[in-house]
């Protein structure tokens, strides 16, 4: 039981260690940058633009796809029906039996 508690400890460490050194390379990188802070800031947020443009088309063109399957559908659909009512309207006018049922 030891062994594990000394584990989960030294893990814990070690994941500290870990998020301490990468808020200092966050801290050094920011201020090595060659860029001013407006240079930056202009950067990400024309990378955010980007990056929503892309979702905007993405979304475009999922819905685009999805509008030609619905149109797709609804047209078998439509058929069906229509080739069913057609069967229905042709068997009605044949001799049926009691049961309801068309004779041969």
């Amino acid at each position: 039981m030891a062994r594990y508690d000394q584990d989960s400890a030294g893990n814990g460490m070690f994941l500290l260690g870990a998020l301490a050194g990468a808020l200092v390379g966050a801290g050094v990188a920011l201020l090595m940058a060659p860029k001013t802070g407006a240079e930056t800031r202009q950067d990400l947020s024309s990378g955010y633009n980007s990056v929503r443009d892309a979702a905007s088309r993405r979304y475009r063109d999922l819905a685009d796809r999805a509008s030609a399957k619905i149109d797709q559908a609804s047209a078998k659909l439509d058929q069906a029906v229509e080739q069913y009512s057609g069967r229905a309207s042709s068997s009605s006018m044949g001799t049926t039996s009691t049961s309801g049922f068309p004779q041969a």
